[in-house]
């Protein structure tokens, strides 16, 4: 025997531990196993051992074959790339009709101020930069995807917005300080009107947020401000003169069915597809329940389910798919121990929908509305806390009516009994 070579007894220890660490892979009826690999202690001029002991996993294979499946699924469905990504692109807004036709008016009447609120995720960033790309003539627009840190951040999206390319910059002025923001600005604009879009203000410091007041005393600025619901009363509590001067309040919650369709069609036809291929009307319909119509949220919910039936190889996305995606989620987020991590507000949700359907107001409609600005405001905060609880599959919701009701999902509801 050459001094390299193994004995026979080590040979057969390793074929034993082939044999226990495969076994149940050979009887998996969803085996994936890319192109078999002996072991490299078996020389050319030895017999190969049988093939069920020497198969073996091989992470870049099973990343290459997954990569493979994918390609040859999107290039089934005529897709260049995978649709549904998180990806801000406004050619692509679909739904909230009212809402960017009255922004669109608002700006050209030249109001001064007026906000954009939703939750994360109701598509806020979107719509404000649809706006920017449907301007009417003589207007331009800066966009600013949350407020600066500091004061001086205004001077350098100012500077930047209006630099002028070498050598040209060098006998141009440009704002040296916070201070002449506003004869710079009065000085470029002259007869041009310029919308000013800044999302997430609801981050902003009071400092920052009575610059942005200064902002809106320029002539022939407009300035659309984004954040999520409570903006509002955060101007009133720090700035309530400066939340006085809006004109209106565009809110974001969700989109109607047939807008959540057109949302998914738009991004496949994006990538090549044809309409809604490969989803079903069954799954189309199972998406819009599931979601509630929340943009961020159907995207997700698309994408998971085209991996899903990509990893089952089936060529359409139907509710089979669907249910079976529910099923292993809500087992997978829901435990006993969930109402230990419960807010104070959602514990009482919990207990009124263990009763009985409710709407927002009606579960508003329980509280001390002495602690809310108004009856709205209370019924508003009642409606994000249910859409995050939705999101996490601890309620459903339906239609009824004009209005959505919510109840518990059958597995919460079952561990509501049980606590």
């Amino acid at each position: 025997m050459e001094e390299d070579e193994e004995p026979i007894d080590s040979k057969n220890t390793r074929i034993d531990e082939h044999i226990e660490r495969y076994s149940d892979e050979e009887n998996s009826e969803e085996e994936n196993i890319g192109e078999e690999v002996y072991d490299e202690e078996y020389t050319s001029g030895e017999e190969k051992p049988p093939e069920t002991l020497t198969k073996e996993i091989r992470s870049e294979d099973i990343e290459v074959n997954n990569t493979d499946n994918i390609e040859r699924w999107y290039k089934k469905q005529g897709w260049k790339e995978n649709p549904f990504t998180f990806s801000i692109i406004p050619d692509l807004f679909v739904g909230y009709y009212e809402q960017s036709n009255s922004i669109l008016r608002i700006i050209k009447e030249k109001h001064k101020l007026s906000f954009v609120l939703g939750p994360t995720g109701s598509g806020k960033t979107m719509l404000l930069k649809w706006i920017a790309q449907n301007l009417p003539k003589n207007y331009d627009f800066i966009y600013i995807g949350k407020p600066p840190e500091s004061p001086e951040g205004f001077v350098d999206i100012l500077n930047e917005k209006y630099k002028k390319p070498w050598p040209l910059s060098i006998f141009f002025p440009h704002i040296k300080n916070i201070y002449q923001m506003q004869n710079f600005l009065s000085k470029k604009l002259k007869n041009k009107n310029l919308v000013f879009l800044c999302d997430e203000v609801h981050e902003a410091e009071t400092e920052i947020l009575e610059w942005l007041r200064v902002f809106c005393d320029i002539d022939n600025v407009i300035m659309i401000l984004s954040g999520l619901p409570i903006l509002e009363q955060q101007l009133n509590e720090k700035l309530n003169t400066f939340a006085k001067r809006a004109t209106a309040k565009i809110e974001l919650i969700s989109l109607t069915k047939e807008e959540t369709k057109e949302l998914i069609k738009k991004r496949i036809e994006s990538v090549g597809g044809k309409e809604y291929a490969p989803f079903t009307e069954a799954a189309l319909d199972a998406i819009y329940e599931q979601t509630g119509g929340f943009p961020r949220e159907v995207i997700r919910l698309a994408n998971d389910f085209v991996n899903d039936s990509i990893e089952k190889n089936l060529d359409v996305v139907d509710v089979r798919v669907l249910v079976r995606k529910e099923r292993k989620e809500e087992k997978d987020k829901i435990s006993l121990g969930m109402f230990a991590e419960m807010s104070p507000l959602q514990e009482k949700i919990i207990e009124l929908l263990n009763k009985k359907s409710c709407s927002p107001g009606e579960i508003a409609d329980t509280f001390n509305l002495e602690k809310y600005k108004s009856r709205q405001h209370a019924v508003r905060s009642v409606n994000n806390i249910l859409i995050r609880m939705m999101q996490e599959g601890i309620v459903i919701r339906k239609k009824k009516g004009k209005a959505f009701v919510y109840m518990l999902a059958p597995r919460v509801r079952t561990i509501a009994v049980k606590s």
